[in-house]
């Protein structure tokens, strides 16, 4: 592949020339699938809105649960309106006592530990390895008598679940997987969400799977599969009686659940859109190659370091990790300025959960006591390898990674003026710390 050129060195910061074409605009997400739309209308007409509706036929729910099974390769899949009521009803399925402690990585969205909170458990914080994202066996606390472990696979990398899961059965803890941001993902053939007891997933609207709000839970495990059932819908799960007019859910529960249901017309646009997602990750997948062959010929540009045993992709965010950055400019910069050449949102990760502003039970009089041995666990903790990604990356959202391959070189050529000016910065730099010197 030819090596990089720069068309015009002036950044468009600075009132050169942006990379992008103004005509040339960017994939739109989300994308309605071929017959999307005859689906919803079906729910419309159906008279069945919800899964607690008079039976008059399949309910989408149940055919899109059915569906999205046999496509992670799993016995059972319970989807749930949103992807953070999947992991609060997969972590109370574990029948865990009230407090008890759960480590969540450090750098994800905040669903993955107030879904902790939401379930009566406590949150702690463990930090990633900078070159995958995800949480390793050596980045985990085994010493604070954890029960279980939420293994996120951040932005477009999977975290090696079973070699998790190998540390934690010895200690006596589950892993729950949160595979919100890898659907398509397989590890040695094995999909994103099946290789811990329960994985959850989130089709919330910027997710490659997508139907505004939703999720669902996934597992092998045949005793949990009735209790995440009565877990999301108030107490009850599905029962044999398939009559006009009577309801499909029975009331004889073993444990008290919430109303987490997913919506027919959610349910109905999962399945439309589910038809298109290996298509979909095909051709991200493809320019995402292309972008990385293009991205090695930059010094100190790297994207997220991929386990071998994950073979194949699935792109929901991607990190471009920048380093070094000279003095005076950060990722944030950096940002802006790859957002001016591209003519769209290049943005940074999330500030680690340690520091974000939407990770502070203590607002929340109702789980004081949580709240009060969250702040107490976390004093004095660091997390390098979270602070180095969210200080150093930054992020393009997957739609950028659906249109055609010259995308990718345009991509590259901003990441290398951008690059560049970052050399000319600390050249400038250091000349005027040599004059002040003199």
């Amino acid at each position: 592949m030819a090596p990089v050129q720069l068309r015009t060195p002036r950044l468009a910061i600075d009132g050169g020339l942006p990379v992008r074409r103004p005509d040339a605009g960017w994939p739109v997400w989300p994308q309605p699938a071929r017959g999307a739309d005859a689906a919803l209308l079906s729910v419309l007409a159906s008279g069945r809105w919800a899964i607690s509706s008079p039976y008059r036929g399949e309910l989408a729910e149940r055919r899109f649960a059915a569906r999205f099974a046999q496509y992670t390769g799993a016995r059972h899949c319970v989807p749930t309106d949103h992807g953070s009521s999947a992991l609060v009803i997969a972590l109370e399925s574990l029948g865990l006592r009230s407090g008890a402690l759960v480590l969540v990585p450090a750098l994800t969205w905040t669903a993955s530990a107030t879904a902790v909170l939401r379930a009566g458990l406590v949150p702690v914080l463990v930090d990633v390895d900078p070159w995958t994202g995800c949480i390793t066996p050596d980045t985990l606390d085994l010493n604070v008598g954890a029960q279980a472990v939420i293994a996120v696979h951040w932005a477009c990398s999977m975290a090696d679940v079973p070699a998790l899961s190998r540390v934690a059965a010895a200690r006596g803890m589950s892993v729950v997987e949160d595979a919100a941001q890898a659907h398509g993902a397989r590890w040695q053939g094995r999909s994103a969400g099946t290789l811990g007891r329960l994985g959850c997933f989130s089709m919330q609207h910027g997710k490659v799977l997508t139907s505004g709000e939703g999720g669902a839970v996934v597992t092998d495990d045949d005793d949990l599969a009735p209790v995440l059932q009565e877990l999301r819908a108030d107490s009850r799960r599905y029962g044999t009686d398939r009559r006009p007019g009577a309801l499909e859910l029975v009331e004889d529960p073993s444990t008290m659940g919430s109303n987490f249901c997913m919506s027919e017309f959610s349910a109905a646009l999962l399945c439309a859109q589910l038809d298109a997602l290996e298509r979909q990750n095909a051709v991200r997948t493809a320019n995402y190659t292309r972008l990385a062959e293009l991205l090695s010929q930059i010094p100190g540009v790297r994207l997220l370091r991929r386990r071998p045993e994950q073979d194949r992709l699935s792109l929901y965010e991607v990190p471009i990790v920048l380093d070094p950055l000279p003095e005076g400019r950060d990722n944030t910069w950096a940002a802006r300025a790859l957002s001016a050449e591209l003519r769209t949102h290049v943005y940074t990760p999330r500030a680690p959960l340690s520091r974000s502003a939407l990770l502070r039970p203590w607002t929340k009089p109702t789980i004081a006591p949580l709240a009060e041995r969250f702040v107490a666990l976390h004093r004095d903790r660091s997390y390098p390898g979270a602070e180095y990604l969210a200080r150093h990356a930054v992020v393009l959202h997957h739609s950028a990674f659906l249109g055609p391959g010259t995308d990718m070189d345009d991509i590259a050529e901003a990441v290398a003026k951008v690059m560049a000016d970052s050399g000319r910065h600390a050249d400038r730099l250091r000349h005027g710390a040599g004059m002040k010197v003199n």
